[in-house]
């Protein structure tokens, strides 16, 4: 599967937001949560996925909190102690989801090439990673938009290396920020 990474592009951007609005204006919760649920599988099949497990999508369900004081066992738990942690909450109506990776080694060529081949059912959707220590990246399904420390980085496969250093050594503390 990681031989998929040489054919991702890796583009660095400066902008502090990358626009991806829904095509239609307003991006139902039904379809926000049904690419979160692929994303959700897929991060499952490498390690613990939380906060919140798969919804059950309820077609003509008003909104999630309308259906969750229905029924809150359409919304099944996540995994403790999650090493991928997907976001649950849809903030906008752009087709992104997000993430933050924790443990010993959550960014793998393995689970970047089964991130970006779940993404190629949802065309133009992607997932931003939060919570890499200076830098950010936002994934597709054919490329990779990098920011900070990520941004020196040619290829996929330096993505994943440069993300995963970043991720041990974890977040600097504020007096060594100019270094």
């Amino acid at each position: 599967m990681a031989n998929n990474l040489d054919t991702l592009k890796v583009k660095a951007f400066k902008s502090d937001r990358v626009p991806n609005p829904e095509p239609g204006g307003v991006l139902p919760w039904q379809k926000y949560h049904t690419v979160r649920n692929a994303l959700v599988q897929t991060c499952r099949r490498h390690g613990p996925t939380g906060p919140m497990g798969v919804i059950k999508i309820v077609a003509d369900a008003e909104d999630v909190m309308t259906l969750l004081a229905r029924d809150f066992s359409v919304w099944k738990p996540g995994d403790p102690d999650p090493m991928y942690f997907i976001l649950d909450d849809q903030f906008n109506h752009e087709r992104y989801c997000y993430a933050e990776l924790y443990g010993d080694d959550p960014l793998t060529e393995n689970w970047l090439a089964a991130m970006t081949e779940t993404l190629r059912q949802f065309e133009g959707w992607g997932l931003g990673v939060k919570n890499i220590p200076d830098s950010y990246l936002l994934i597709f399904s054919d490329r990779l938009l990098v920011t900070g420390q990520l941004a020196k980085c040619k290829t996929a496969t330096d993505v994943v290396e440069e993300a995963s250093r970043l991720l041990k050594r974890g977040p600097k503390p504020w007096w060594q920020f100019w270094k």
